[in-house]
């Protein structure tokens, strides 16, 4: 489905700093804010996006925190008294009274085992009175899971943070999203009220005007004088016109104004002037490019895809739990004893090697937790399935209904600018069959009260019209393109 119209929207070079302190109302704000500034200002203030920008700060430091599994680790130990025992080098020496300090370290490898290199020194008491034993013990140790937990199922977790944290740049970048459709339908209502109050404002100078010239044909006698006193009616009801539409666009004002402060009562002294309402732009869509496209760069999408990479990873990771644990522990290691540490460290050259190798197997009898587990993991990798399903027809149905809206509105405000051309001839013509005397001023109020009705009609299609082509963007997932904002 194609719709044949064409956008070319203005191109606003936005430079994105959310790390900026709180700005107060009226830091470095314009006396008159149009669209690019209000885009700029909620971007920066909205508390919303600041919100969703400290989320994504956290989660980096959460997924800085699971990259802490390839930090080697470093232990030493110092033992005095009745020694032996224990694990790592020291552990090669008898126990008997003396000294031993060790120290090694240690580093999880990419196969899901750890590699350890240690080392220690020990001087030994000898029970017969004869000089103290000195001794020196260097090795390497391997711990190695052969089945579960074997390789990349030993680091699922950073996985899981790594796209954790893709999610949650994408929450910014919906959140982004959402405020700049906010601001352009916020600014679009603010300007359609601005507008509204001077059309509200001409109304009440041509019936002002038209009380005036009544008043002198009174005088004159070339009218009635109930003439005077139905032109002065419809006065006072525009007056109280003019007075009801001042308020909801202050109203509206202070909506906008909320929307882009970060202060609570100061702002009601914020001085602030609205732009004028954008101009309406031409704009296209095909439904299945921008379904494509909308696939491509949706932020919900994304977040539905890496939900299901999350789930495939928790899938495997559950199936690695099921099996049995087989793990590798293996010992390569020098030993040399001498009179002295000196005697006893250079001997480690020449002394013997000595290789331990083993295996442990554990399996629990009925394992139900792990395949309760696994099944558990299938079923959630299922459900990320249909999300994504589901989405992929709601963004569908939505950027049709959008188009629609666009056509919809696009078409009002064609018939509505022809309205108010037809009631501005009528009052043209009501006007001059007045001064003819082929007319009265009943009959001009009215073409008058049309043409309000006409000229805000317009204004109103011009908004709505506005209003829905951000929102389409929206759907398909271009706001920030559309608008030139690169995050």
């Amino acid at each position: 489905m194609t719709r044949n119209f064409t956008f070319r929207p203005s191109t606003l070079l936005l430079s994105l700093i959310l790390a900026l302190p709180p700005l107060r109302a009226a830091d470095n704000v314009p006396e008159e804010i149009d669209l690019p500034d209000l885009i700029a200002l909620a971007l920066q203030r909205d508390f919303q996006i600041r919100i969703v920008q400290l989320d994504k700060d956290v989660s980096a430091q959460n997924l800085r925190s699971t990259r802490g599994y390839w930090d080697p680790a470093i232990r030493a130990t110092h033992s005095d008294g009745a020694l032996g025992g224990g694990g790592g080098a020291s552990s090669s020496f008898n126990s008997q009274e003396g000294e031993v300090s060790s120290a090694s370290i240690s580093q999880n490898i990419p196969t899901g085992g750890r590699l350890t290199l240690d080392a220690a020194t020990g001087r030994f008491e000898n029970n017969f009175g004869g000089p103290d034993t000195h001794a020196a013990n260097a090795g390497i140790a391997l711990y190695q899971p052969l089945l579960k937990n074997f390789g990349a199922n030993s680091r699922s977790f950073i996985k899981i943070a790594q796209r954790s944290y893709q999610q949650s740049e994408q929450s910014f970048r919906l959140q982004a999203i959402t405020t700049v459709t906010n601001a352009i339908t916020l600014y679009n209502q603010t300007a359609l009220r601005k507008d509204s109050l001077r059309v509200a404002e001409q109304s009440r100078q041509l019936a002002s005007q038209l009380v005036a010239d009544t008043r002198k044909r009174a005088e004159l006698g070339t009218i009635e004088a109930r003439g005077v006193e139905v032109a002065e009616t419809r006065l006072a009801q525009r007056e109280a016109n003019v007075v009801l539409q001042r308020r909801l666009y202050l109203d509206t004002l202070n909506e906008l104004k909320r929307f882009v402060s970060n202060e609570a009562l100061p702002l009601l002294d914020w001085q602030v002037e609205i732009g004028a309402m954008p101009a309406p732009q031409d704009w296209s869509g095909n439904l299945s490019e921008d379904f494509e496209y909308a696939l491509q760069n949706r932020p919900d999408y994304q977040q539905a895809l890496l939900e299901i990479e999350k789930a495939v990873i928790n899938e495997h990771t559950a199936n690695s739990g099921a099996l049995p644990s087989l793990d590798l522990n293996a010992r390569y290691f020098r030993t040399s004893f001498g009179d002295s540490f000196t005697s006893s460290y250079k001997g480690l050259s020449s002394a013997e090697t000595d290789l331990f190798v083993g295996v442990t197997f554990s399996r629990p009898l009925l394992n139900r937790s792990a395949g309760a587990d696994r099944a558990a993991a299938r079923l959630l990798k299922d459900r990320a399935h249909l999300v994504r399903q589901q989405l992929q027809q709601a963004i569908a149905i939505q950027l049709d209904n959008a188009a629609r809206r666009i056509e919809s509105e696009a078409q009002s405000r064609e018939l509505a600018r022809q309205g108010r051309e037809f009631a501005e001839r009528s009052l043209e013509a009501e006007e001059r069959k007045l001064n003819l005397g082929q007319s009265t001023t009943f009959f001009v109020l009215e073409a008058q009260e049309d043409l309000t009705a006409a000229q805000v009609s317009e204004l109103e299609s011009i908004a709505n019209y506005n209003i829905a082509v951000a929102r389409y963007h929206q759907v398909k997932g271009s706001t920030l393109q559309s608008q030139g904002i690169d995050l």
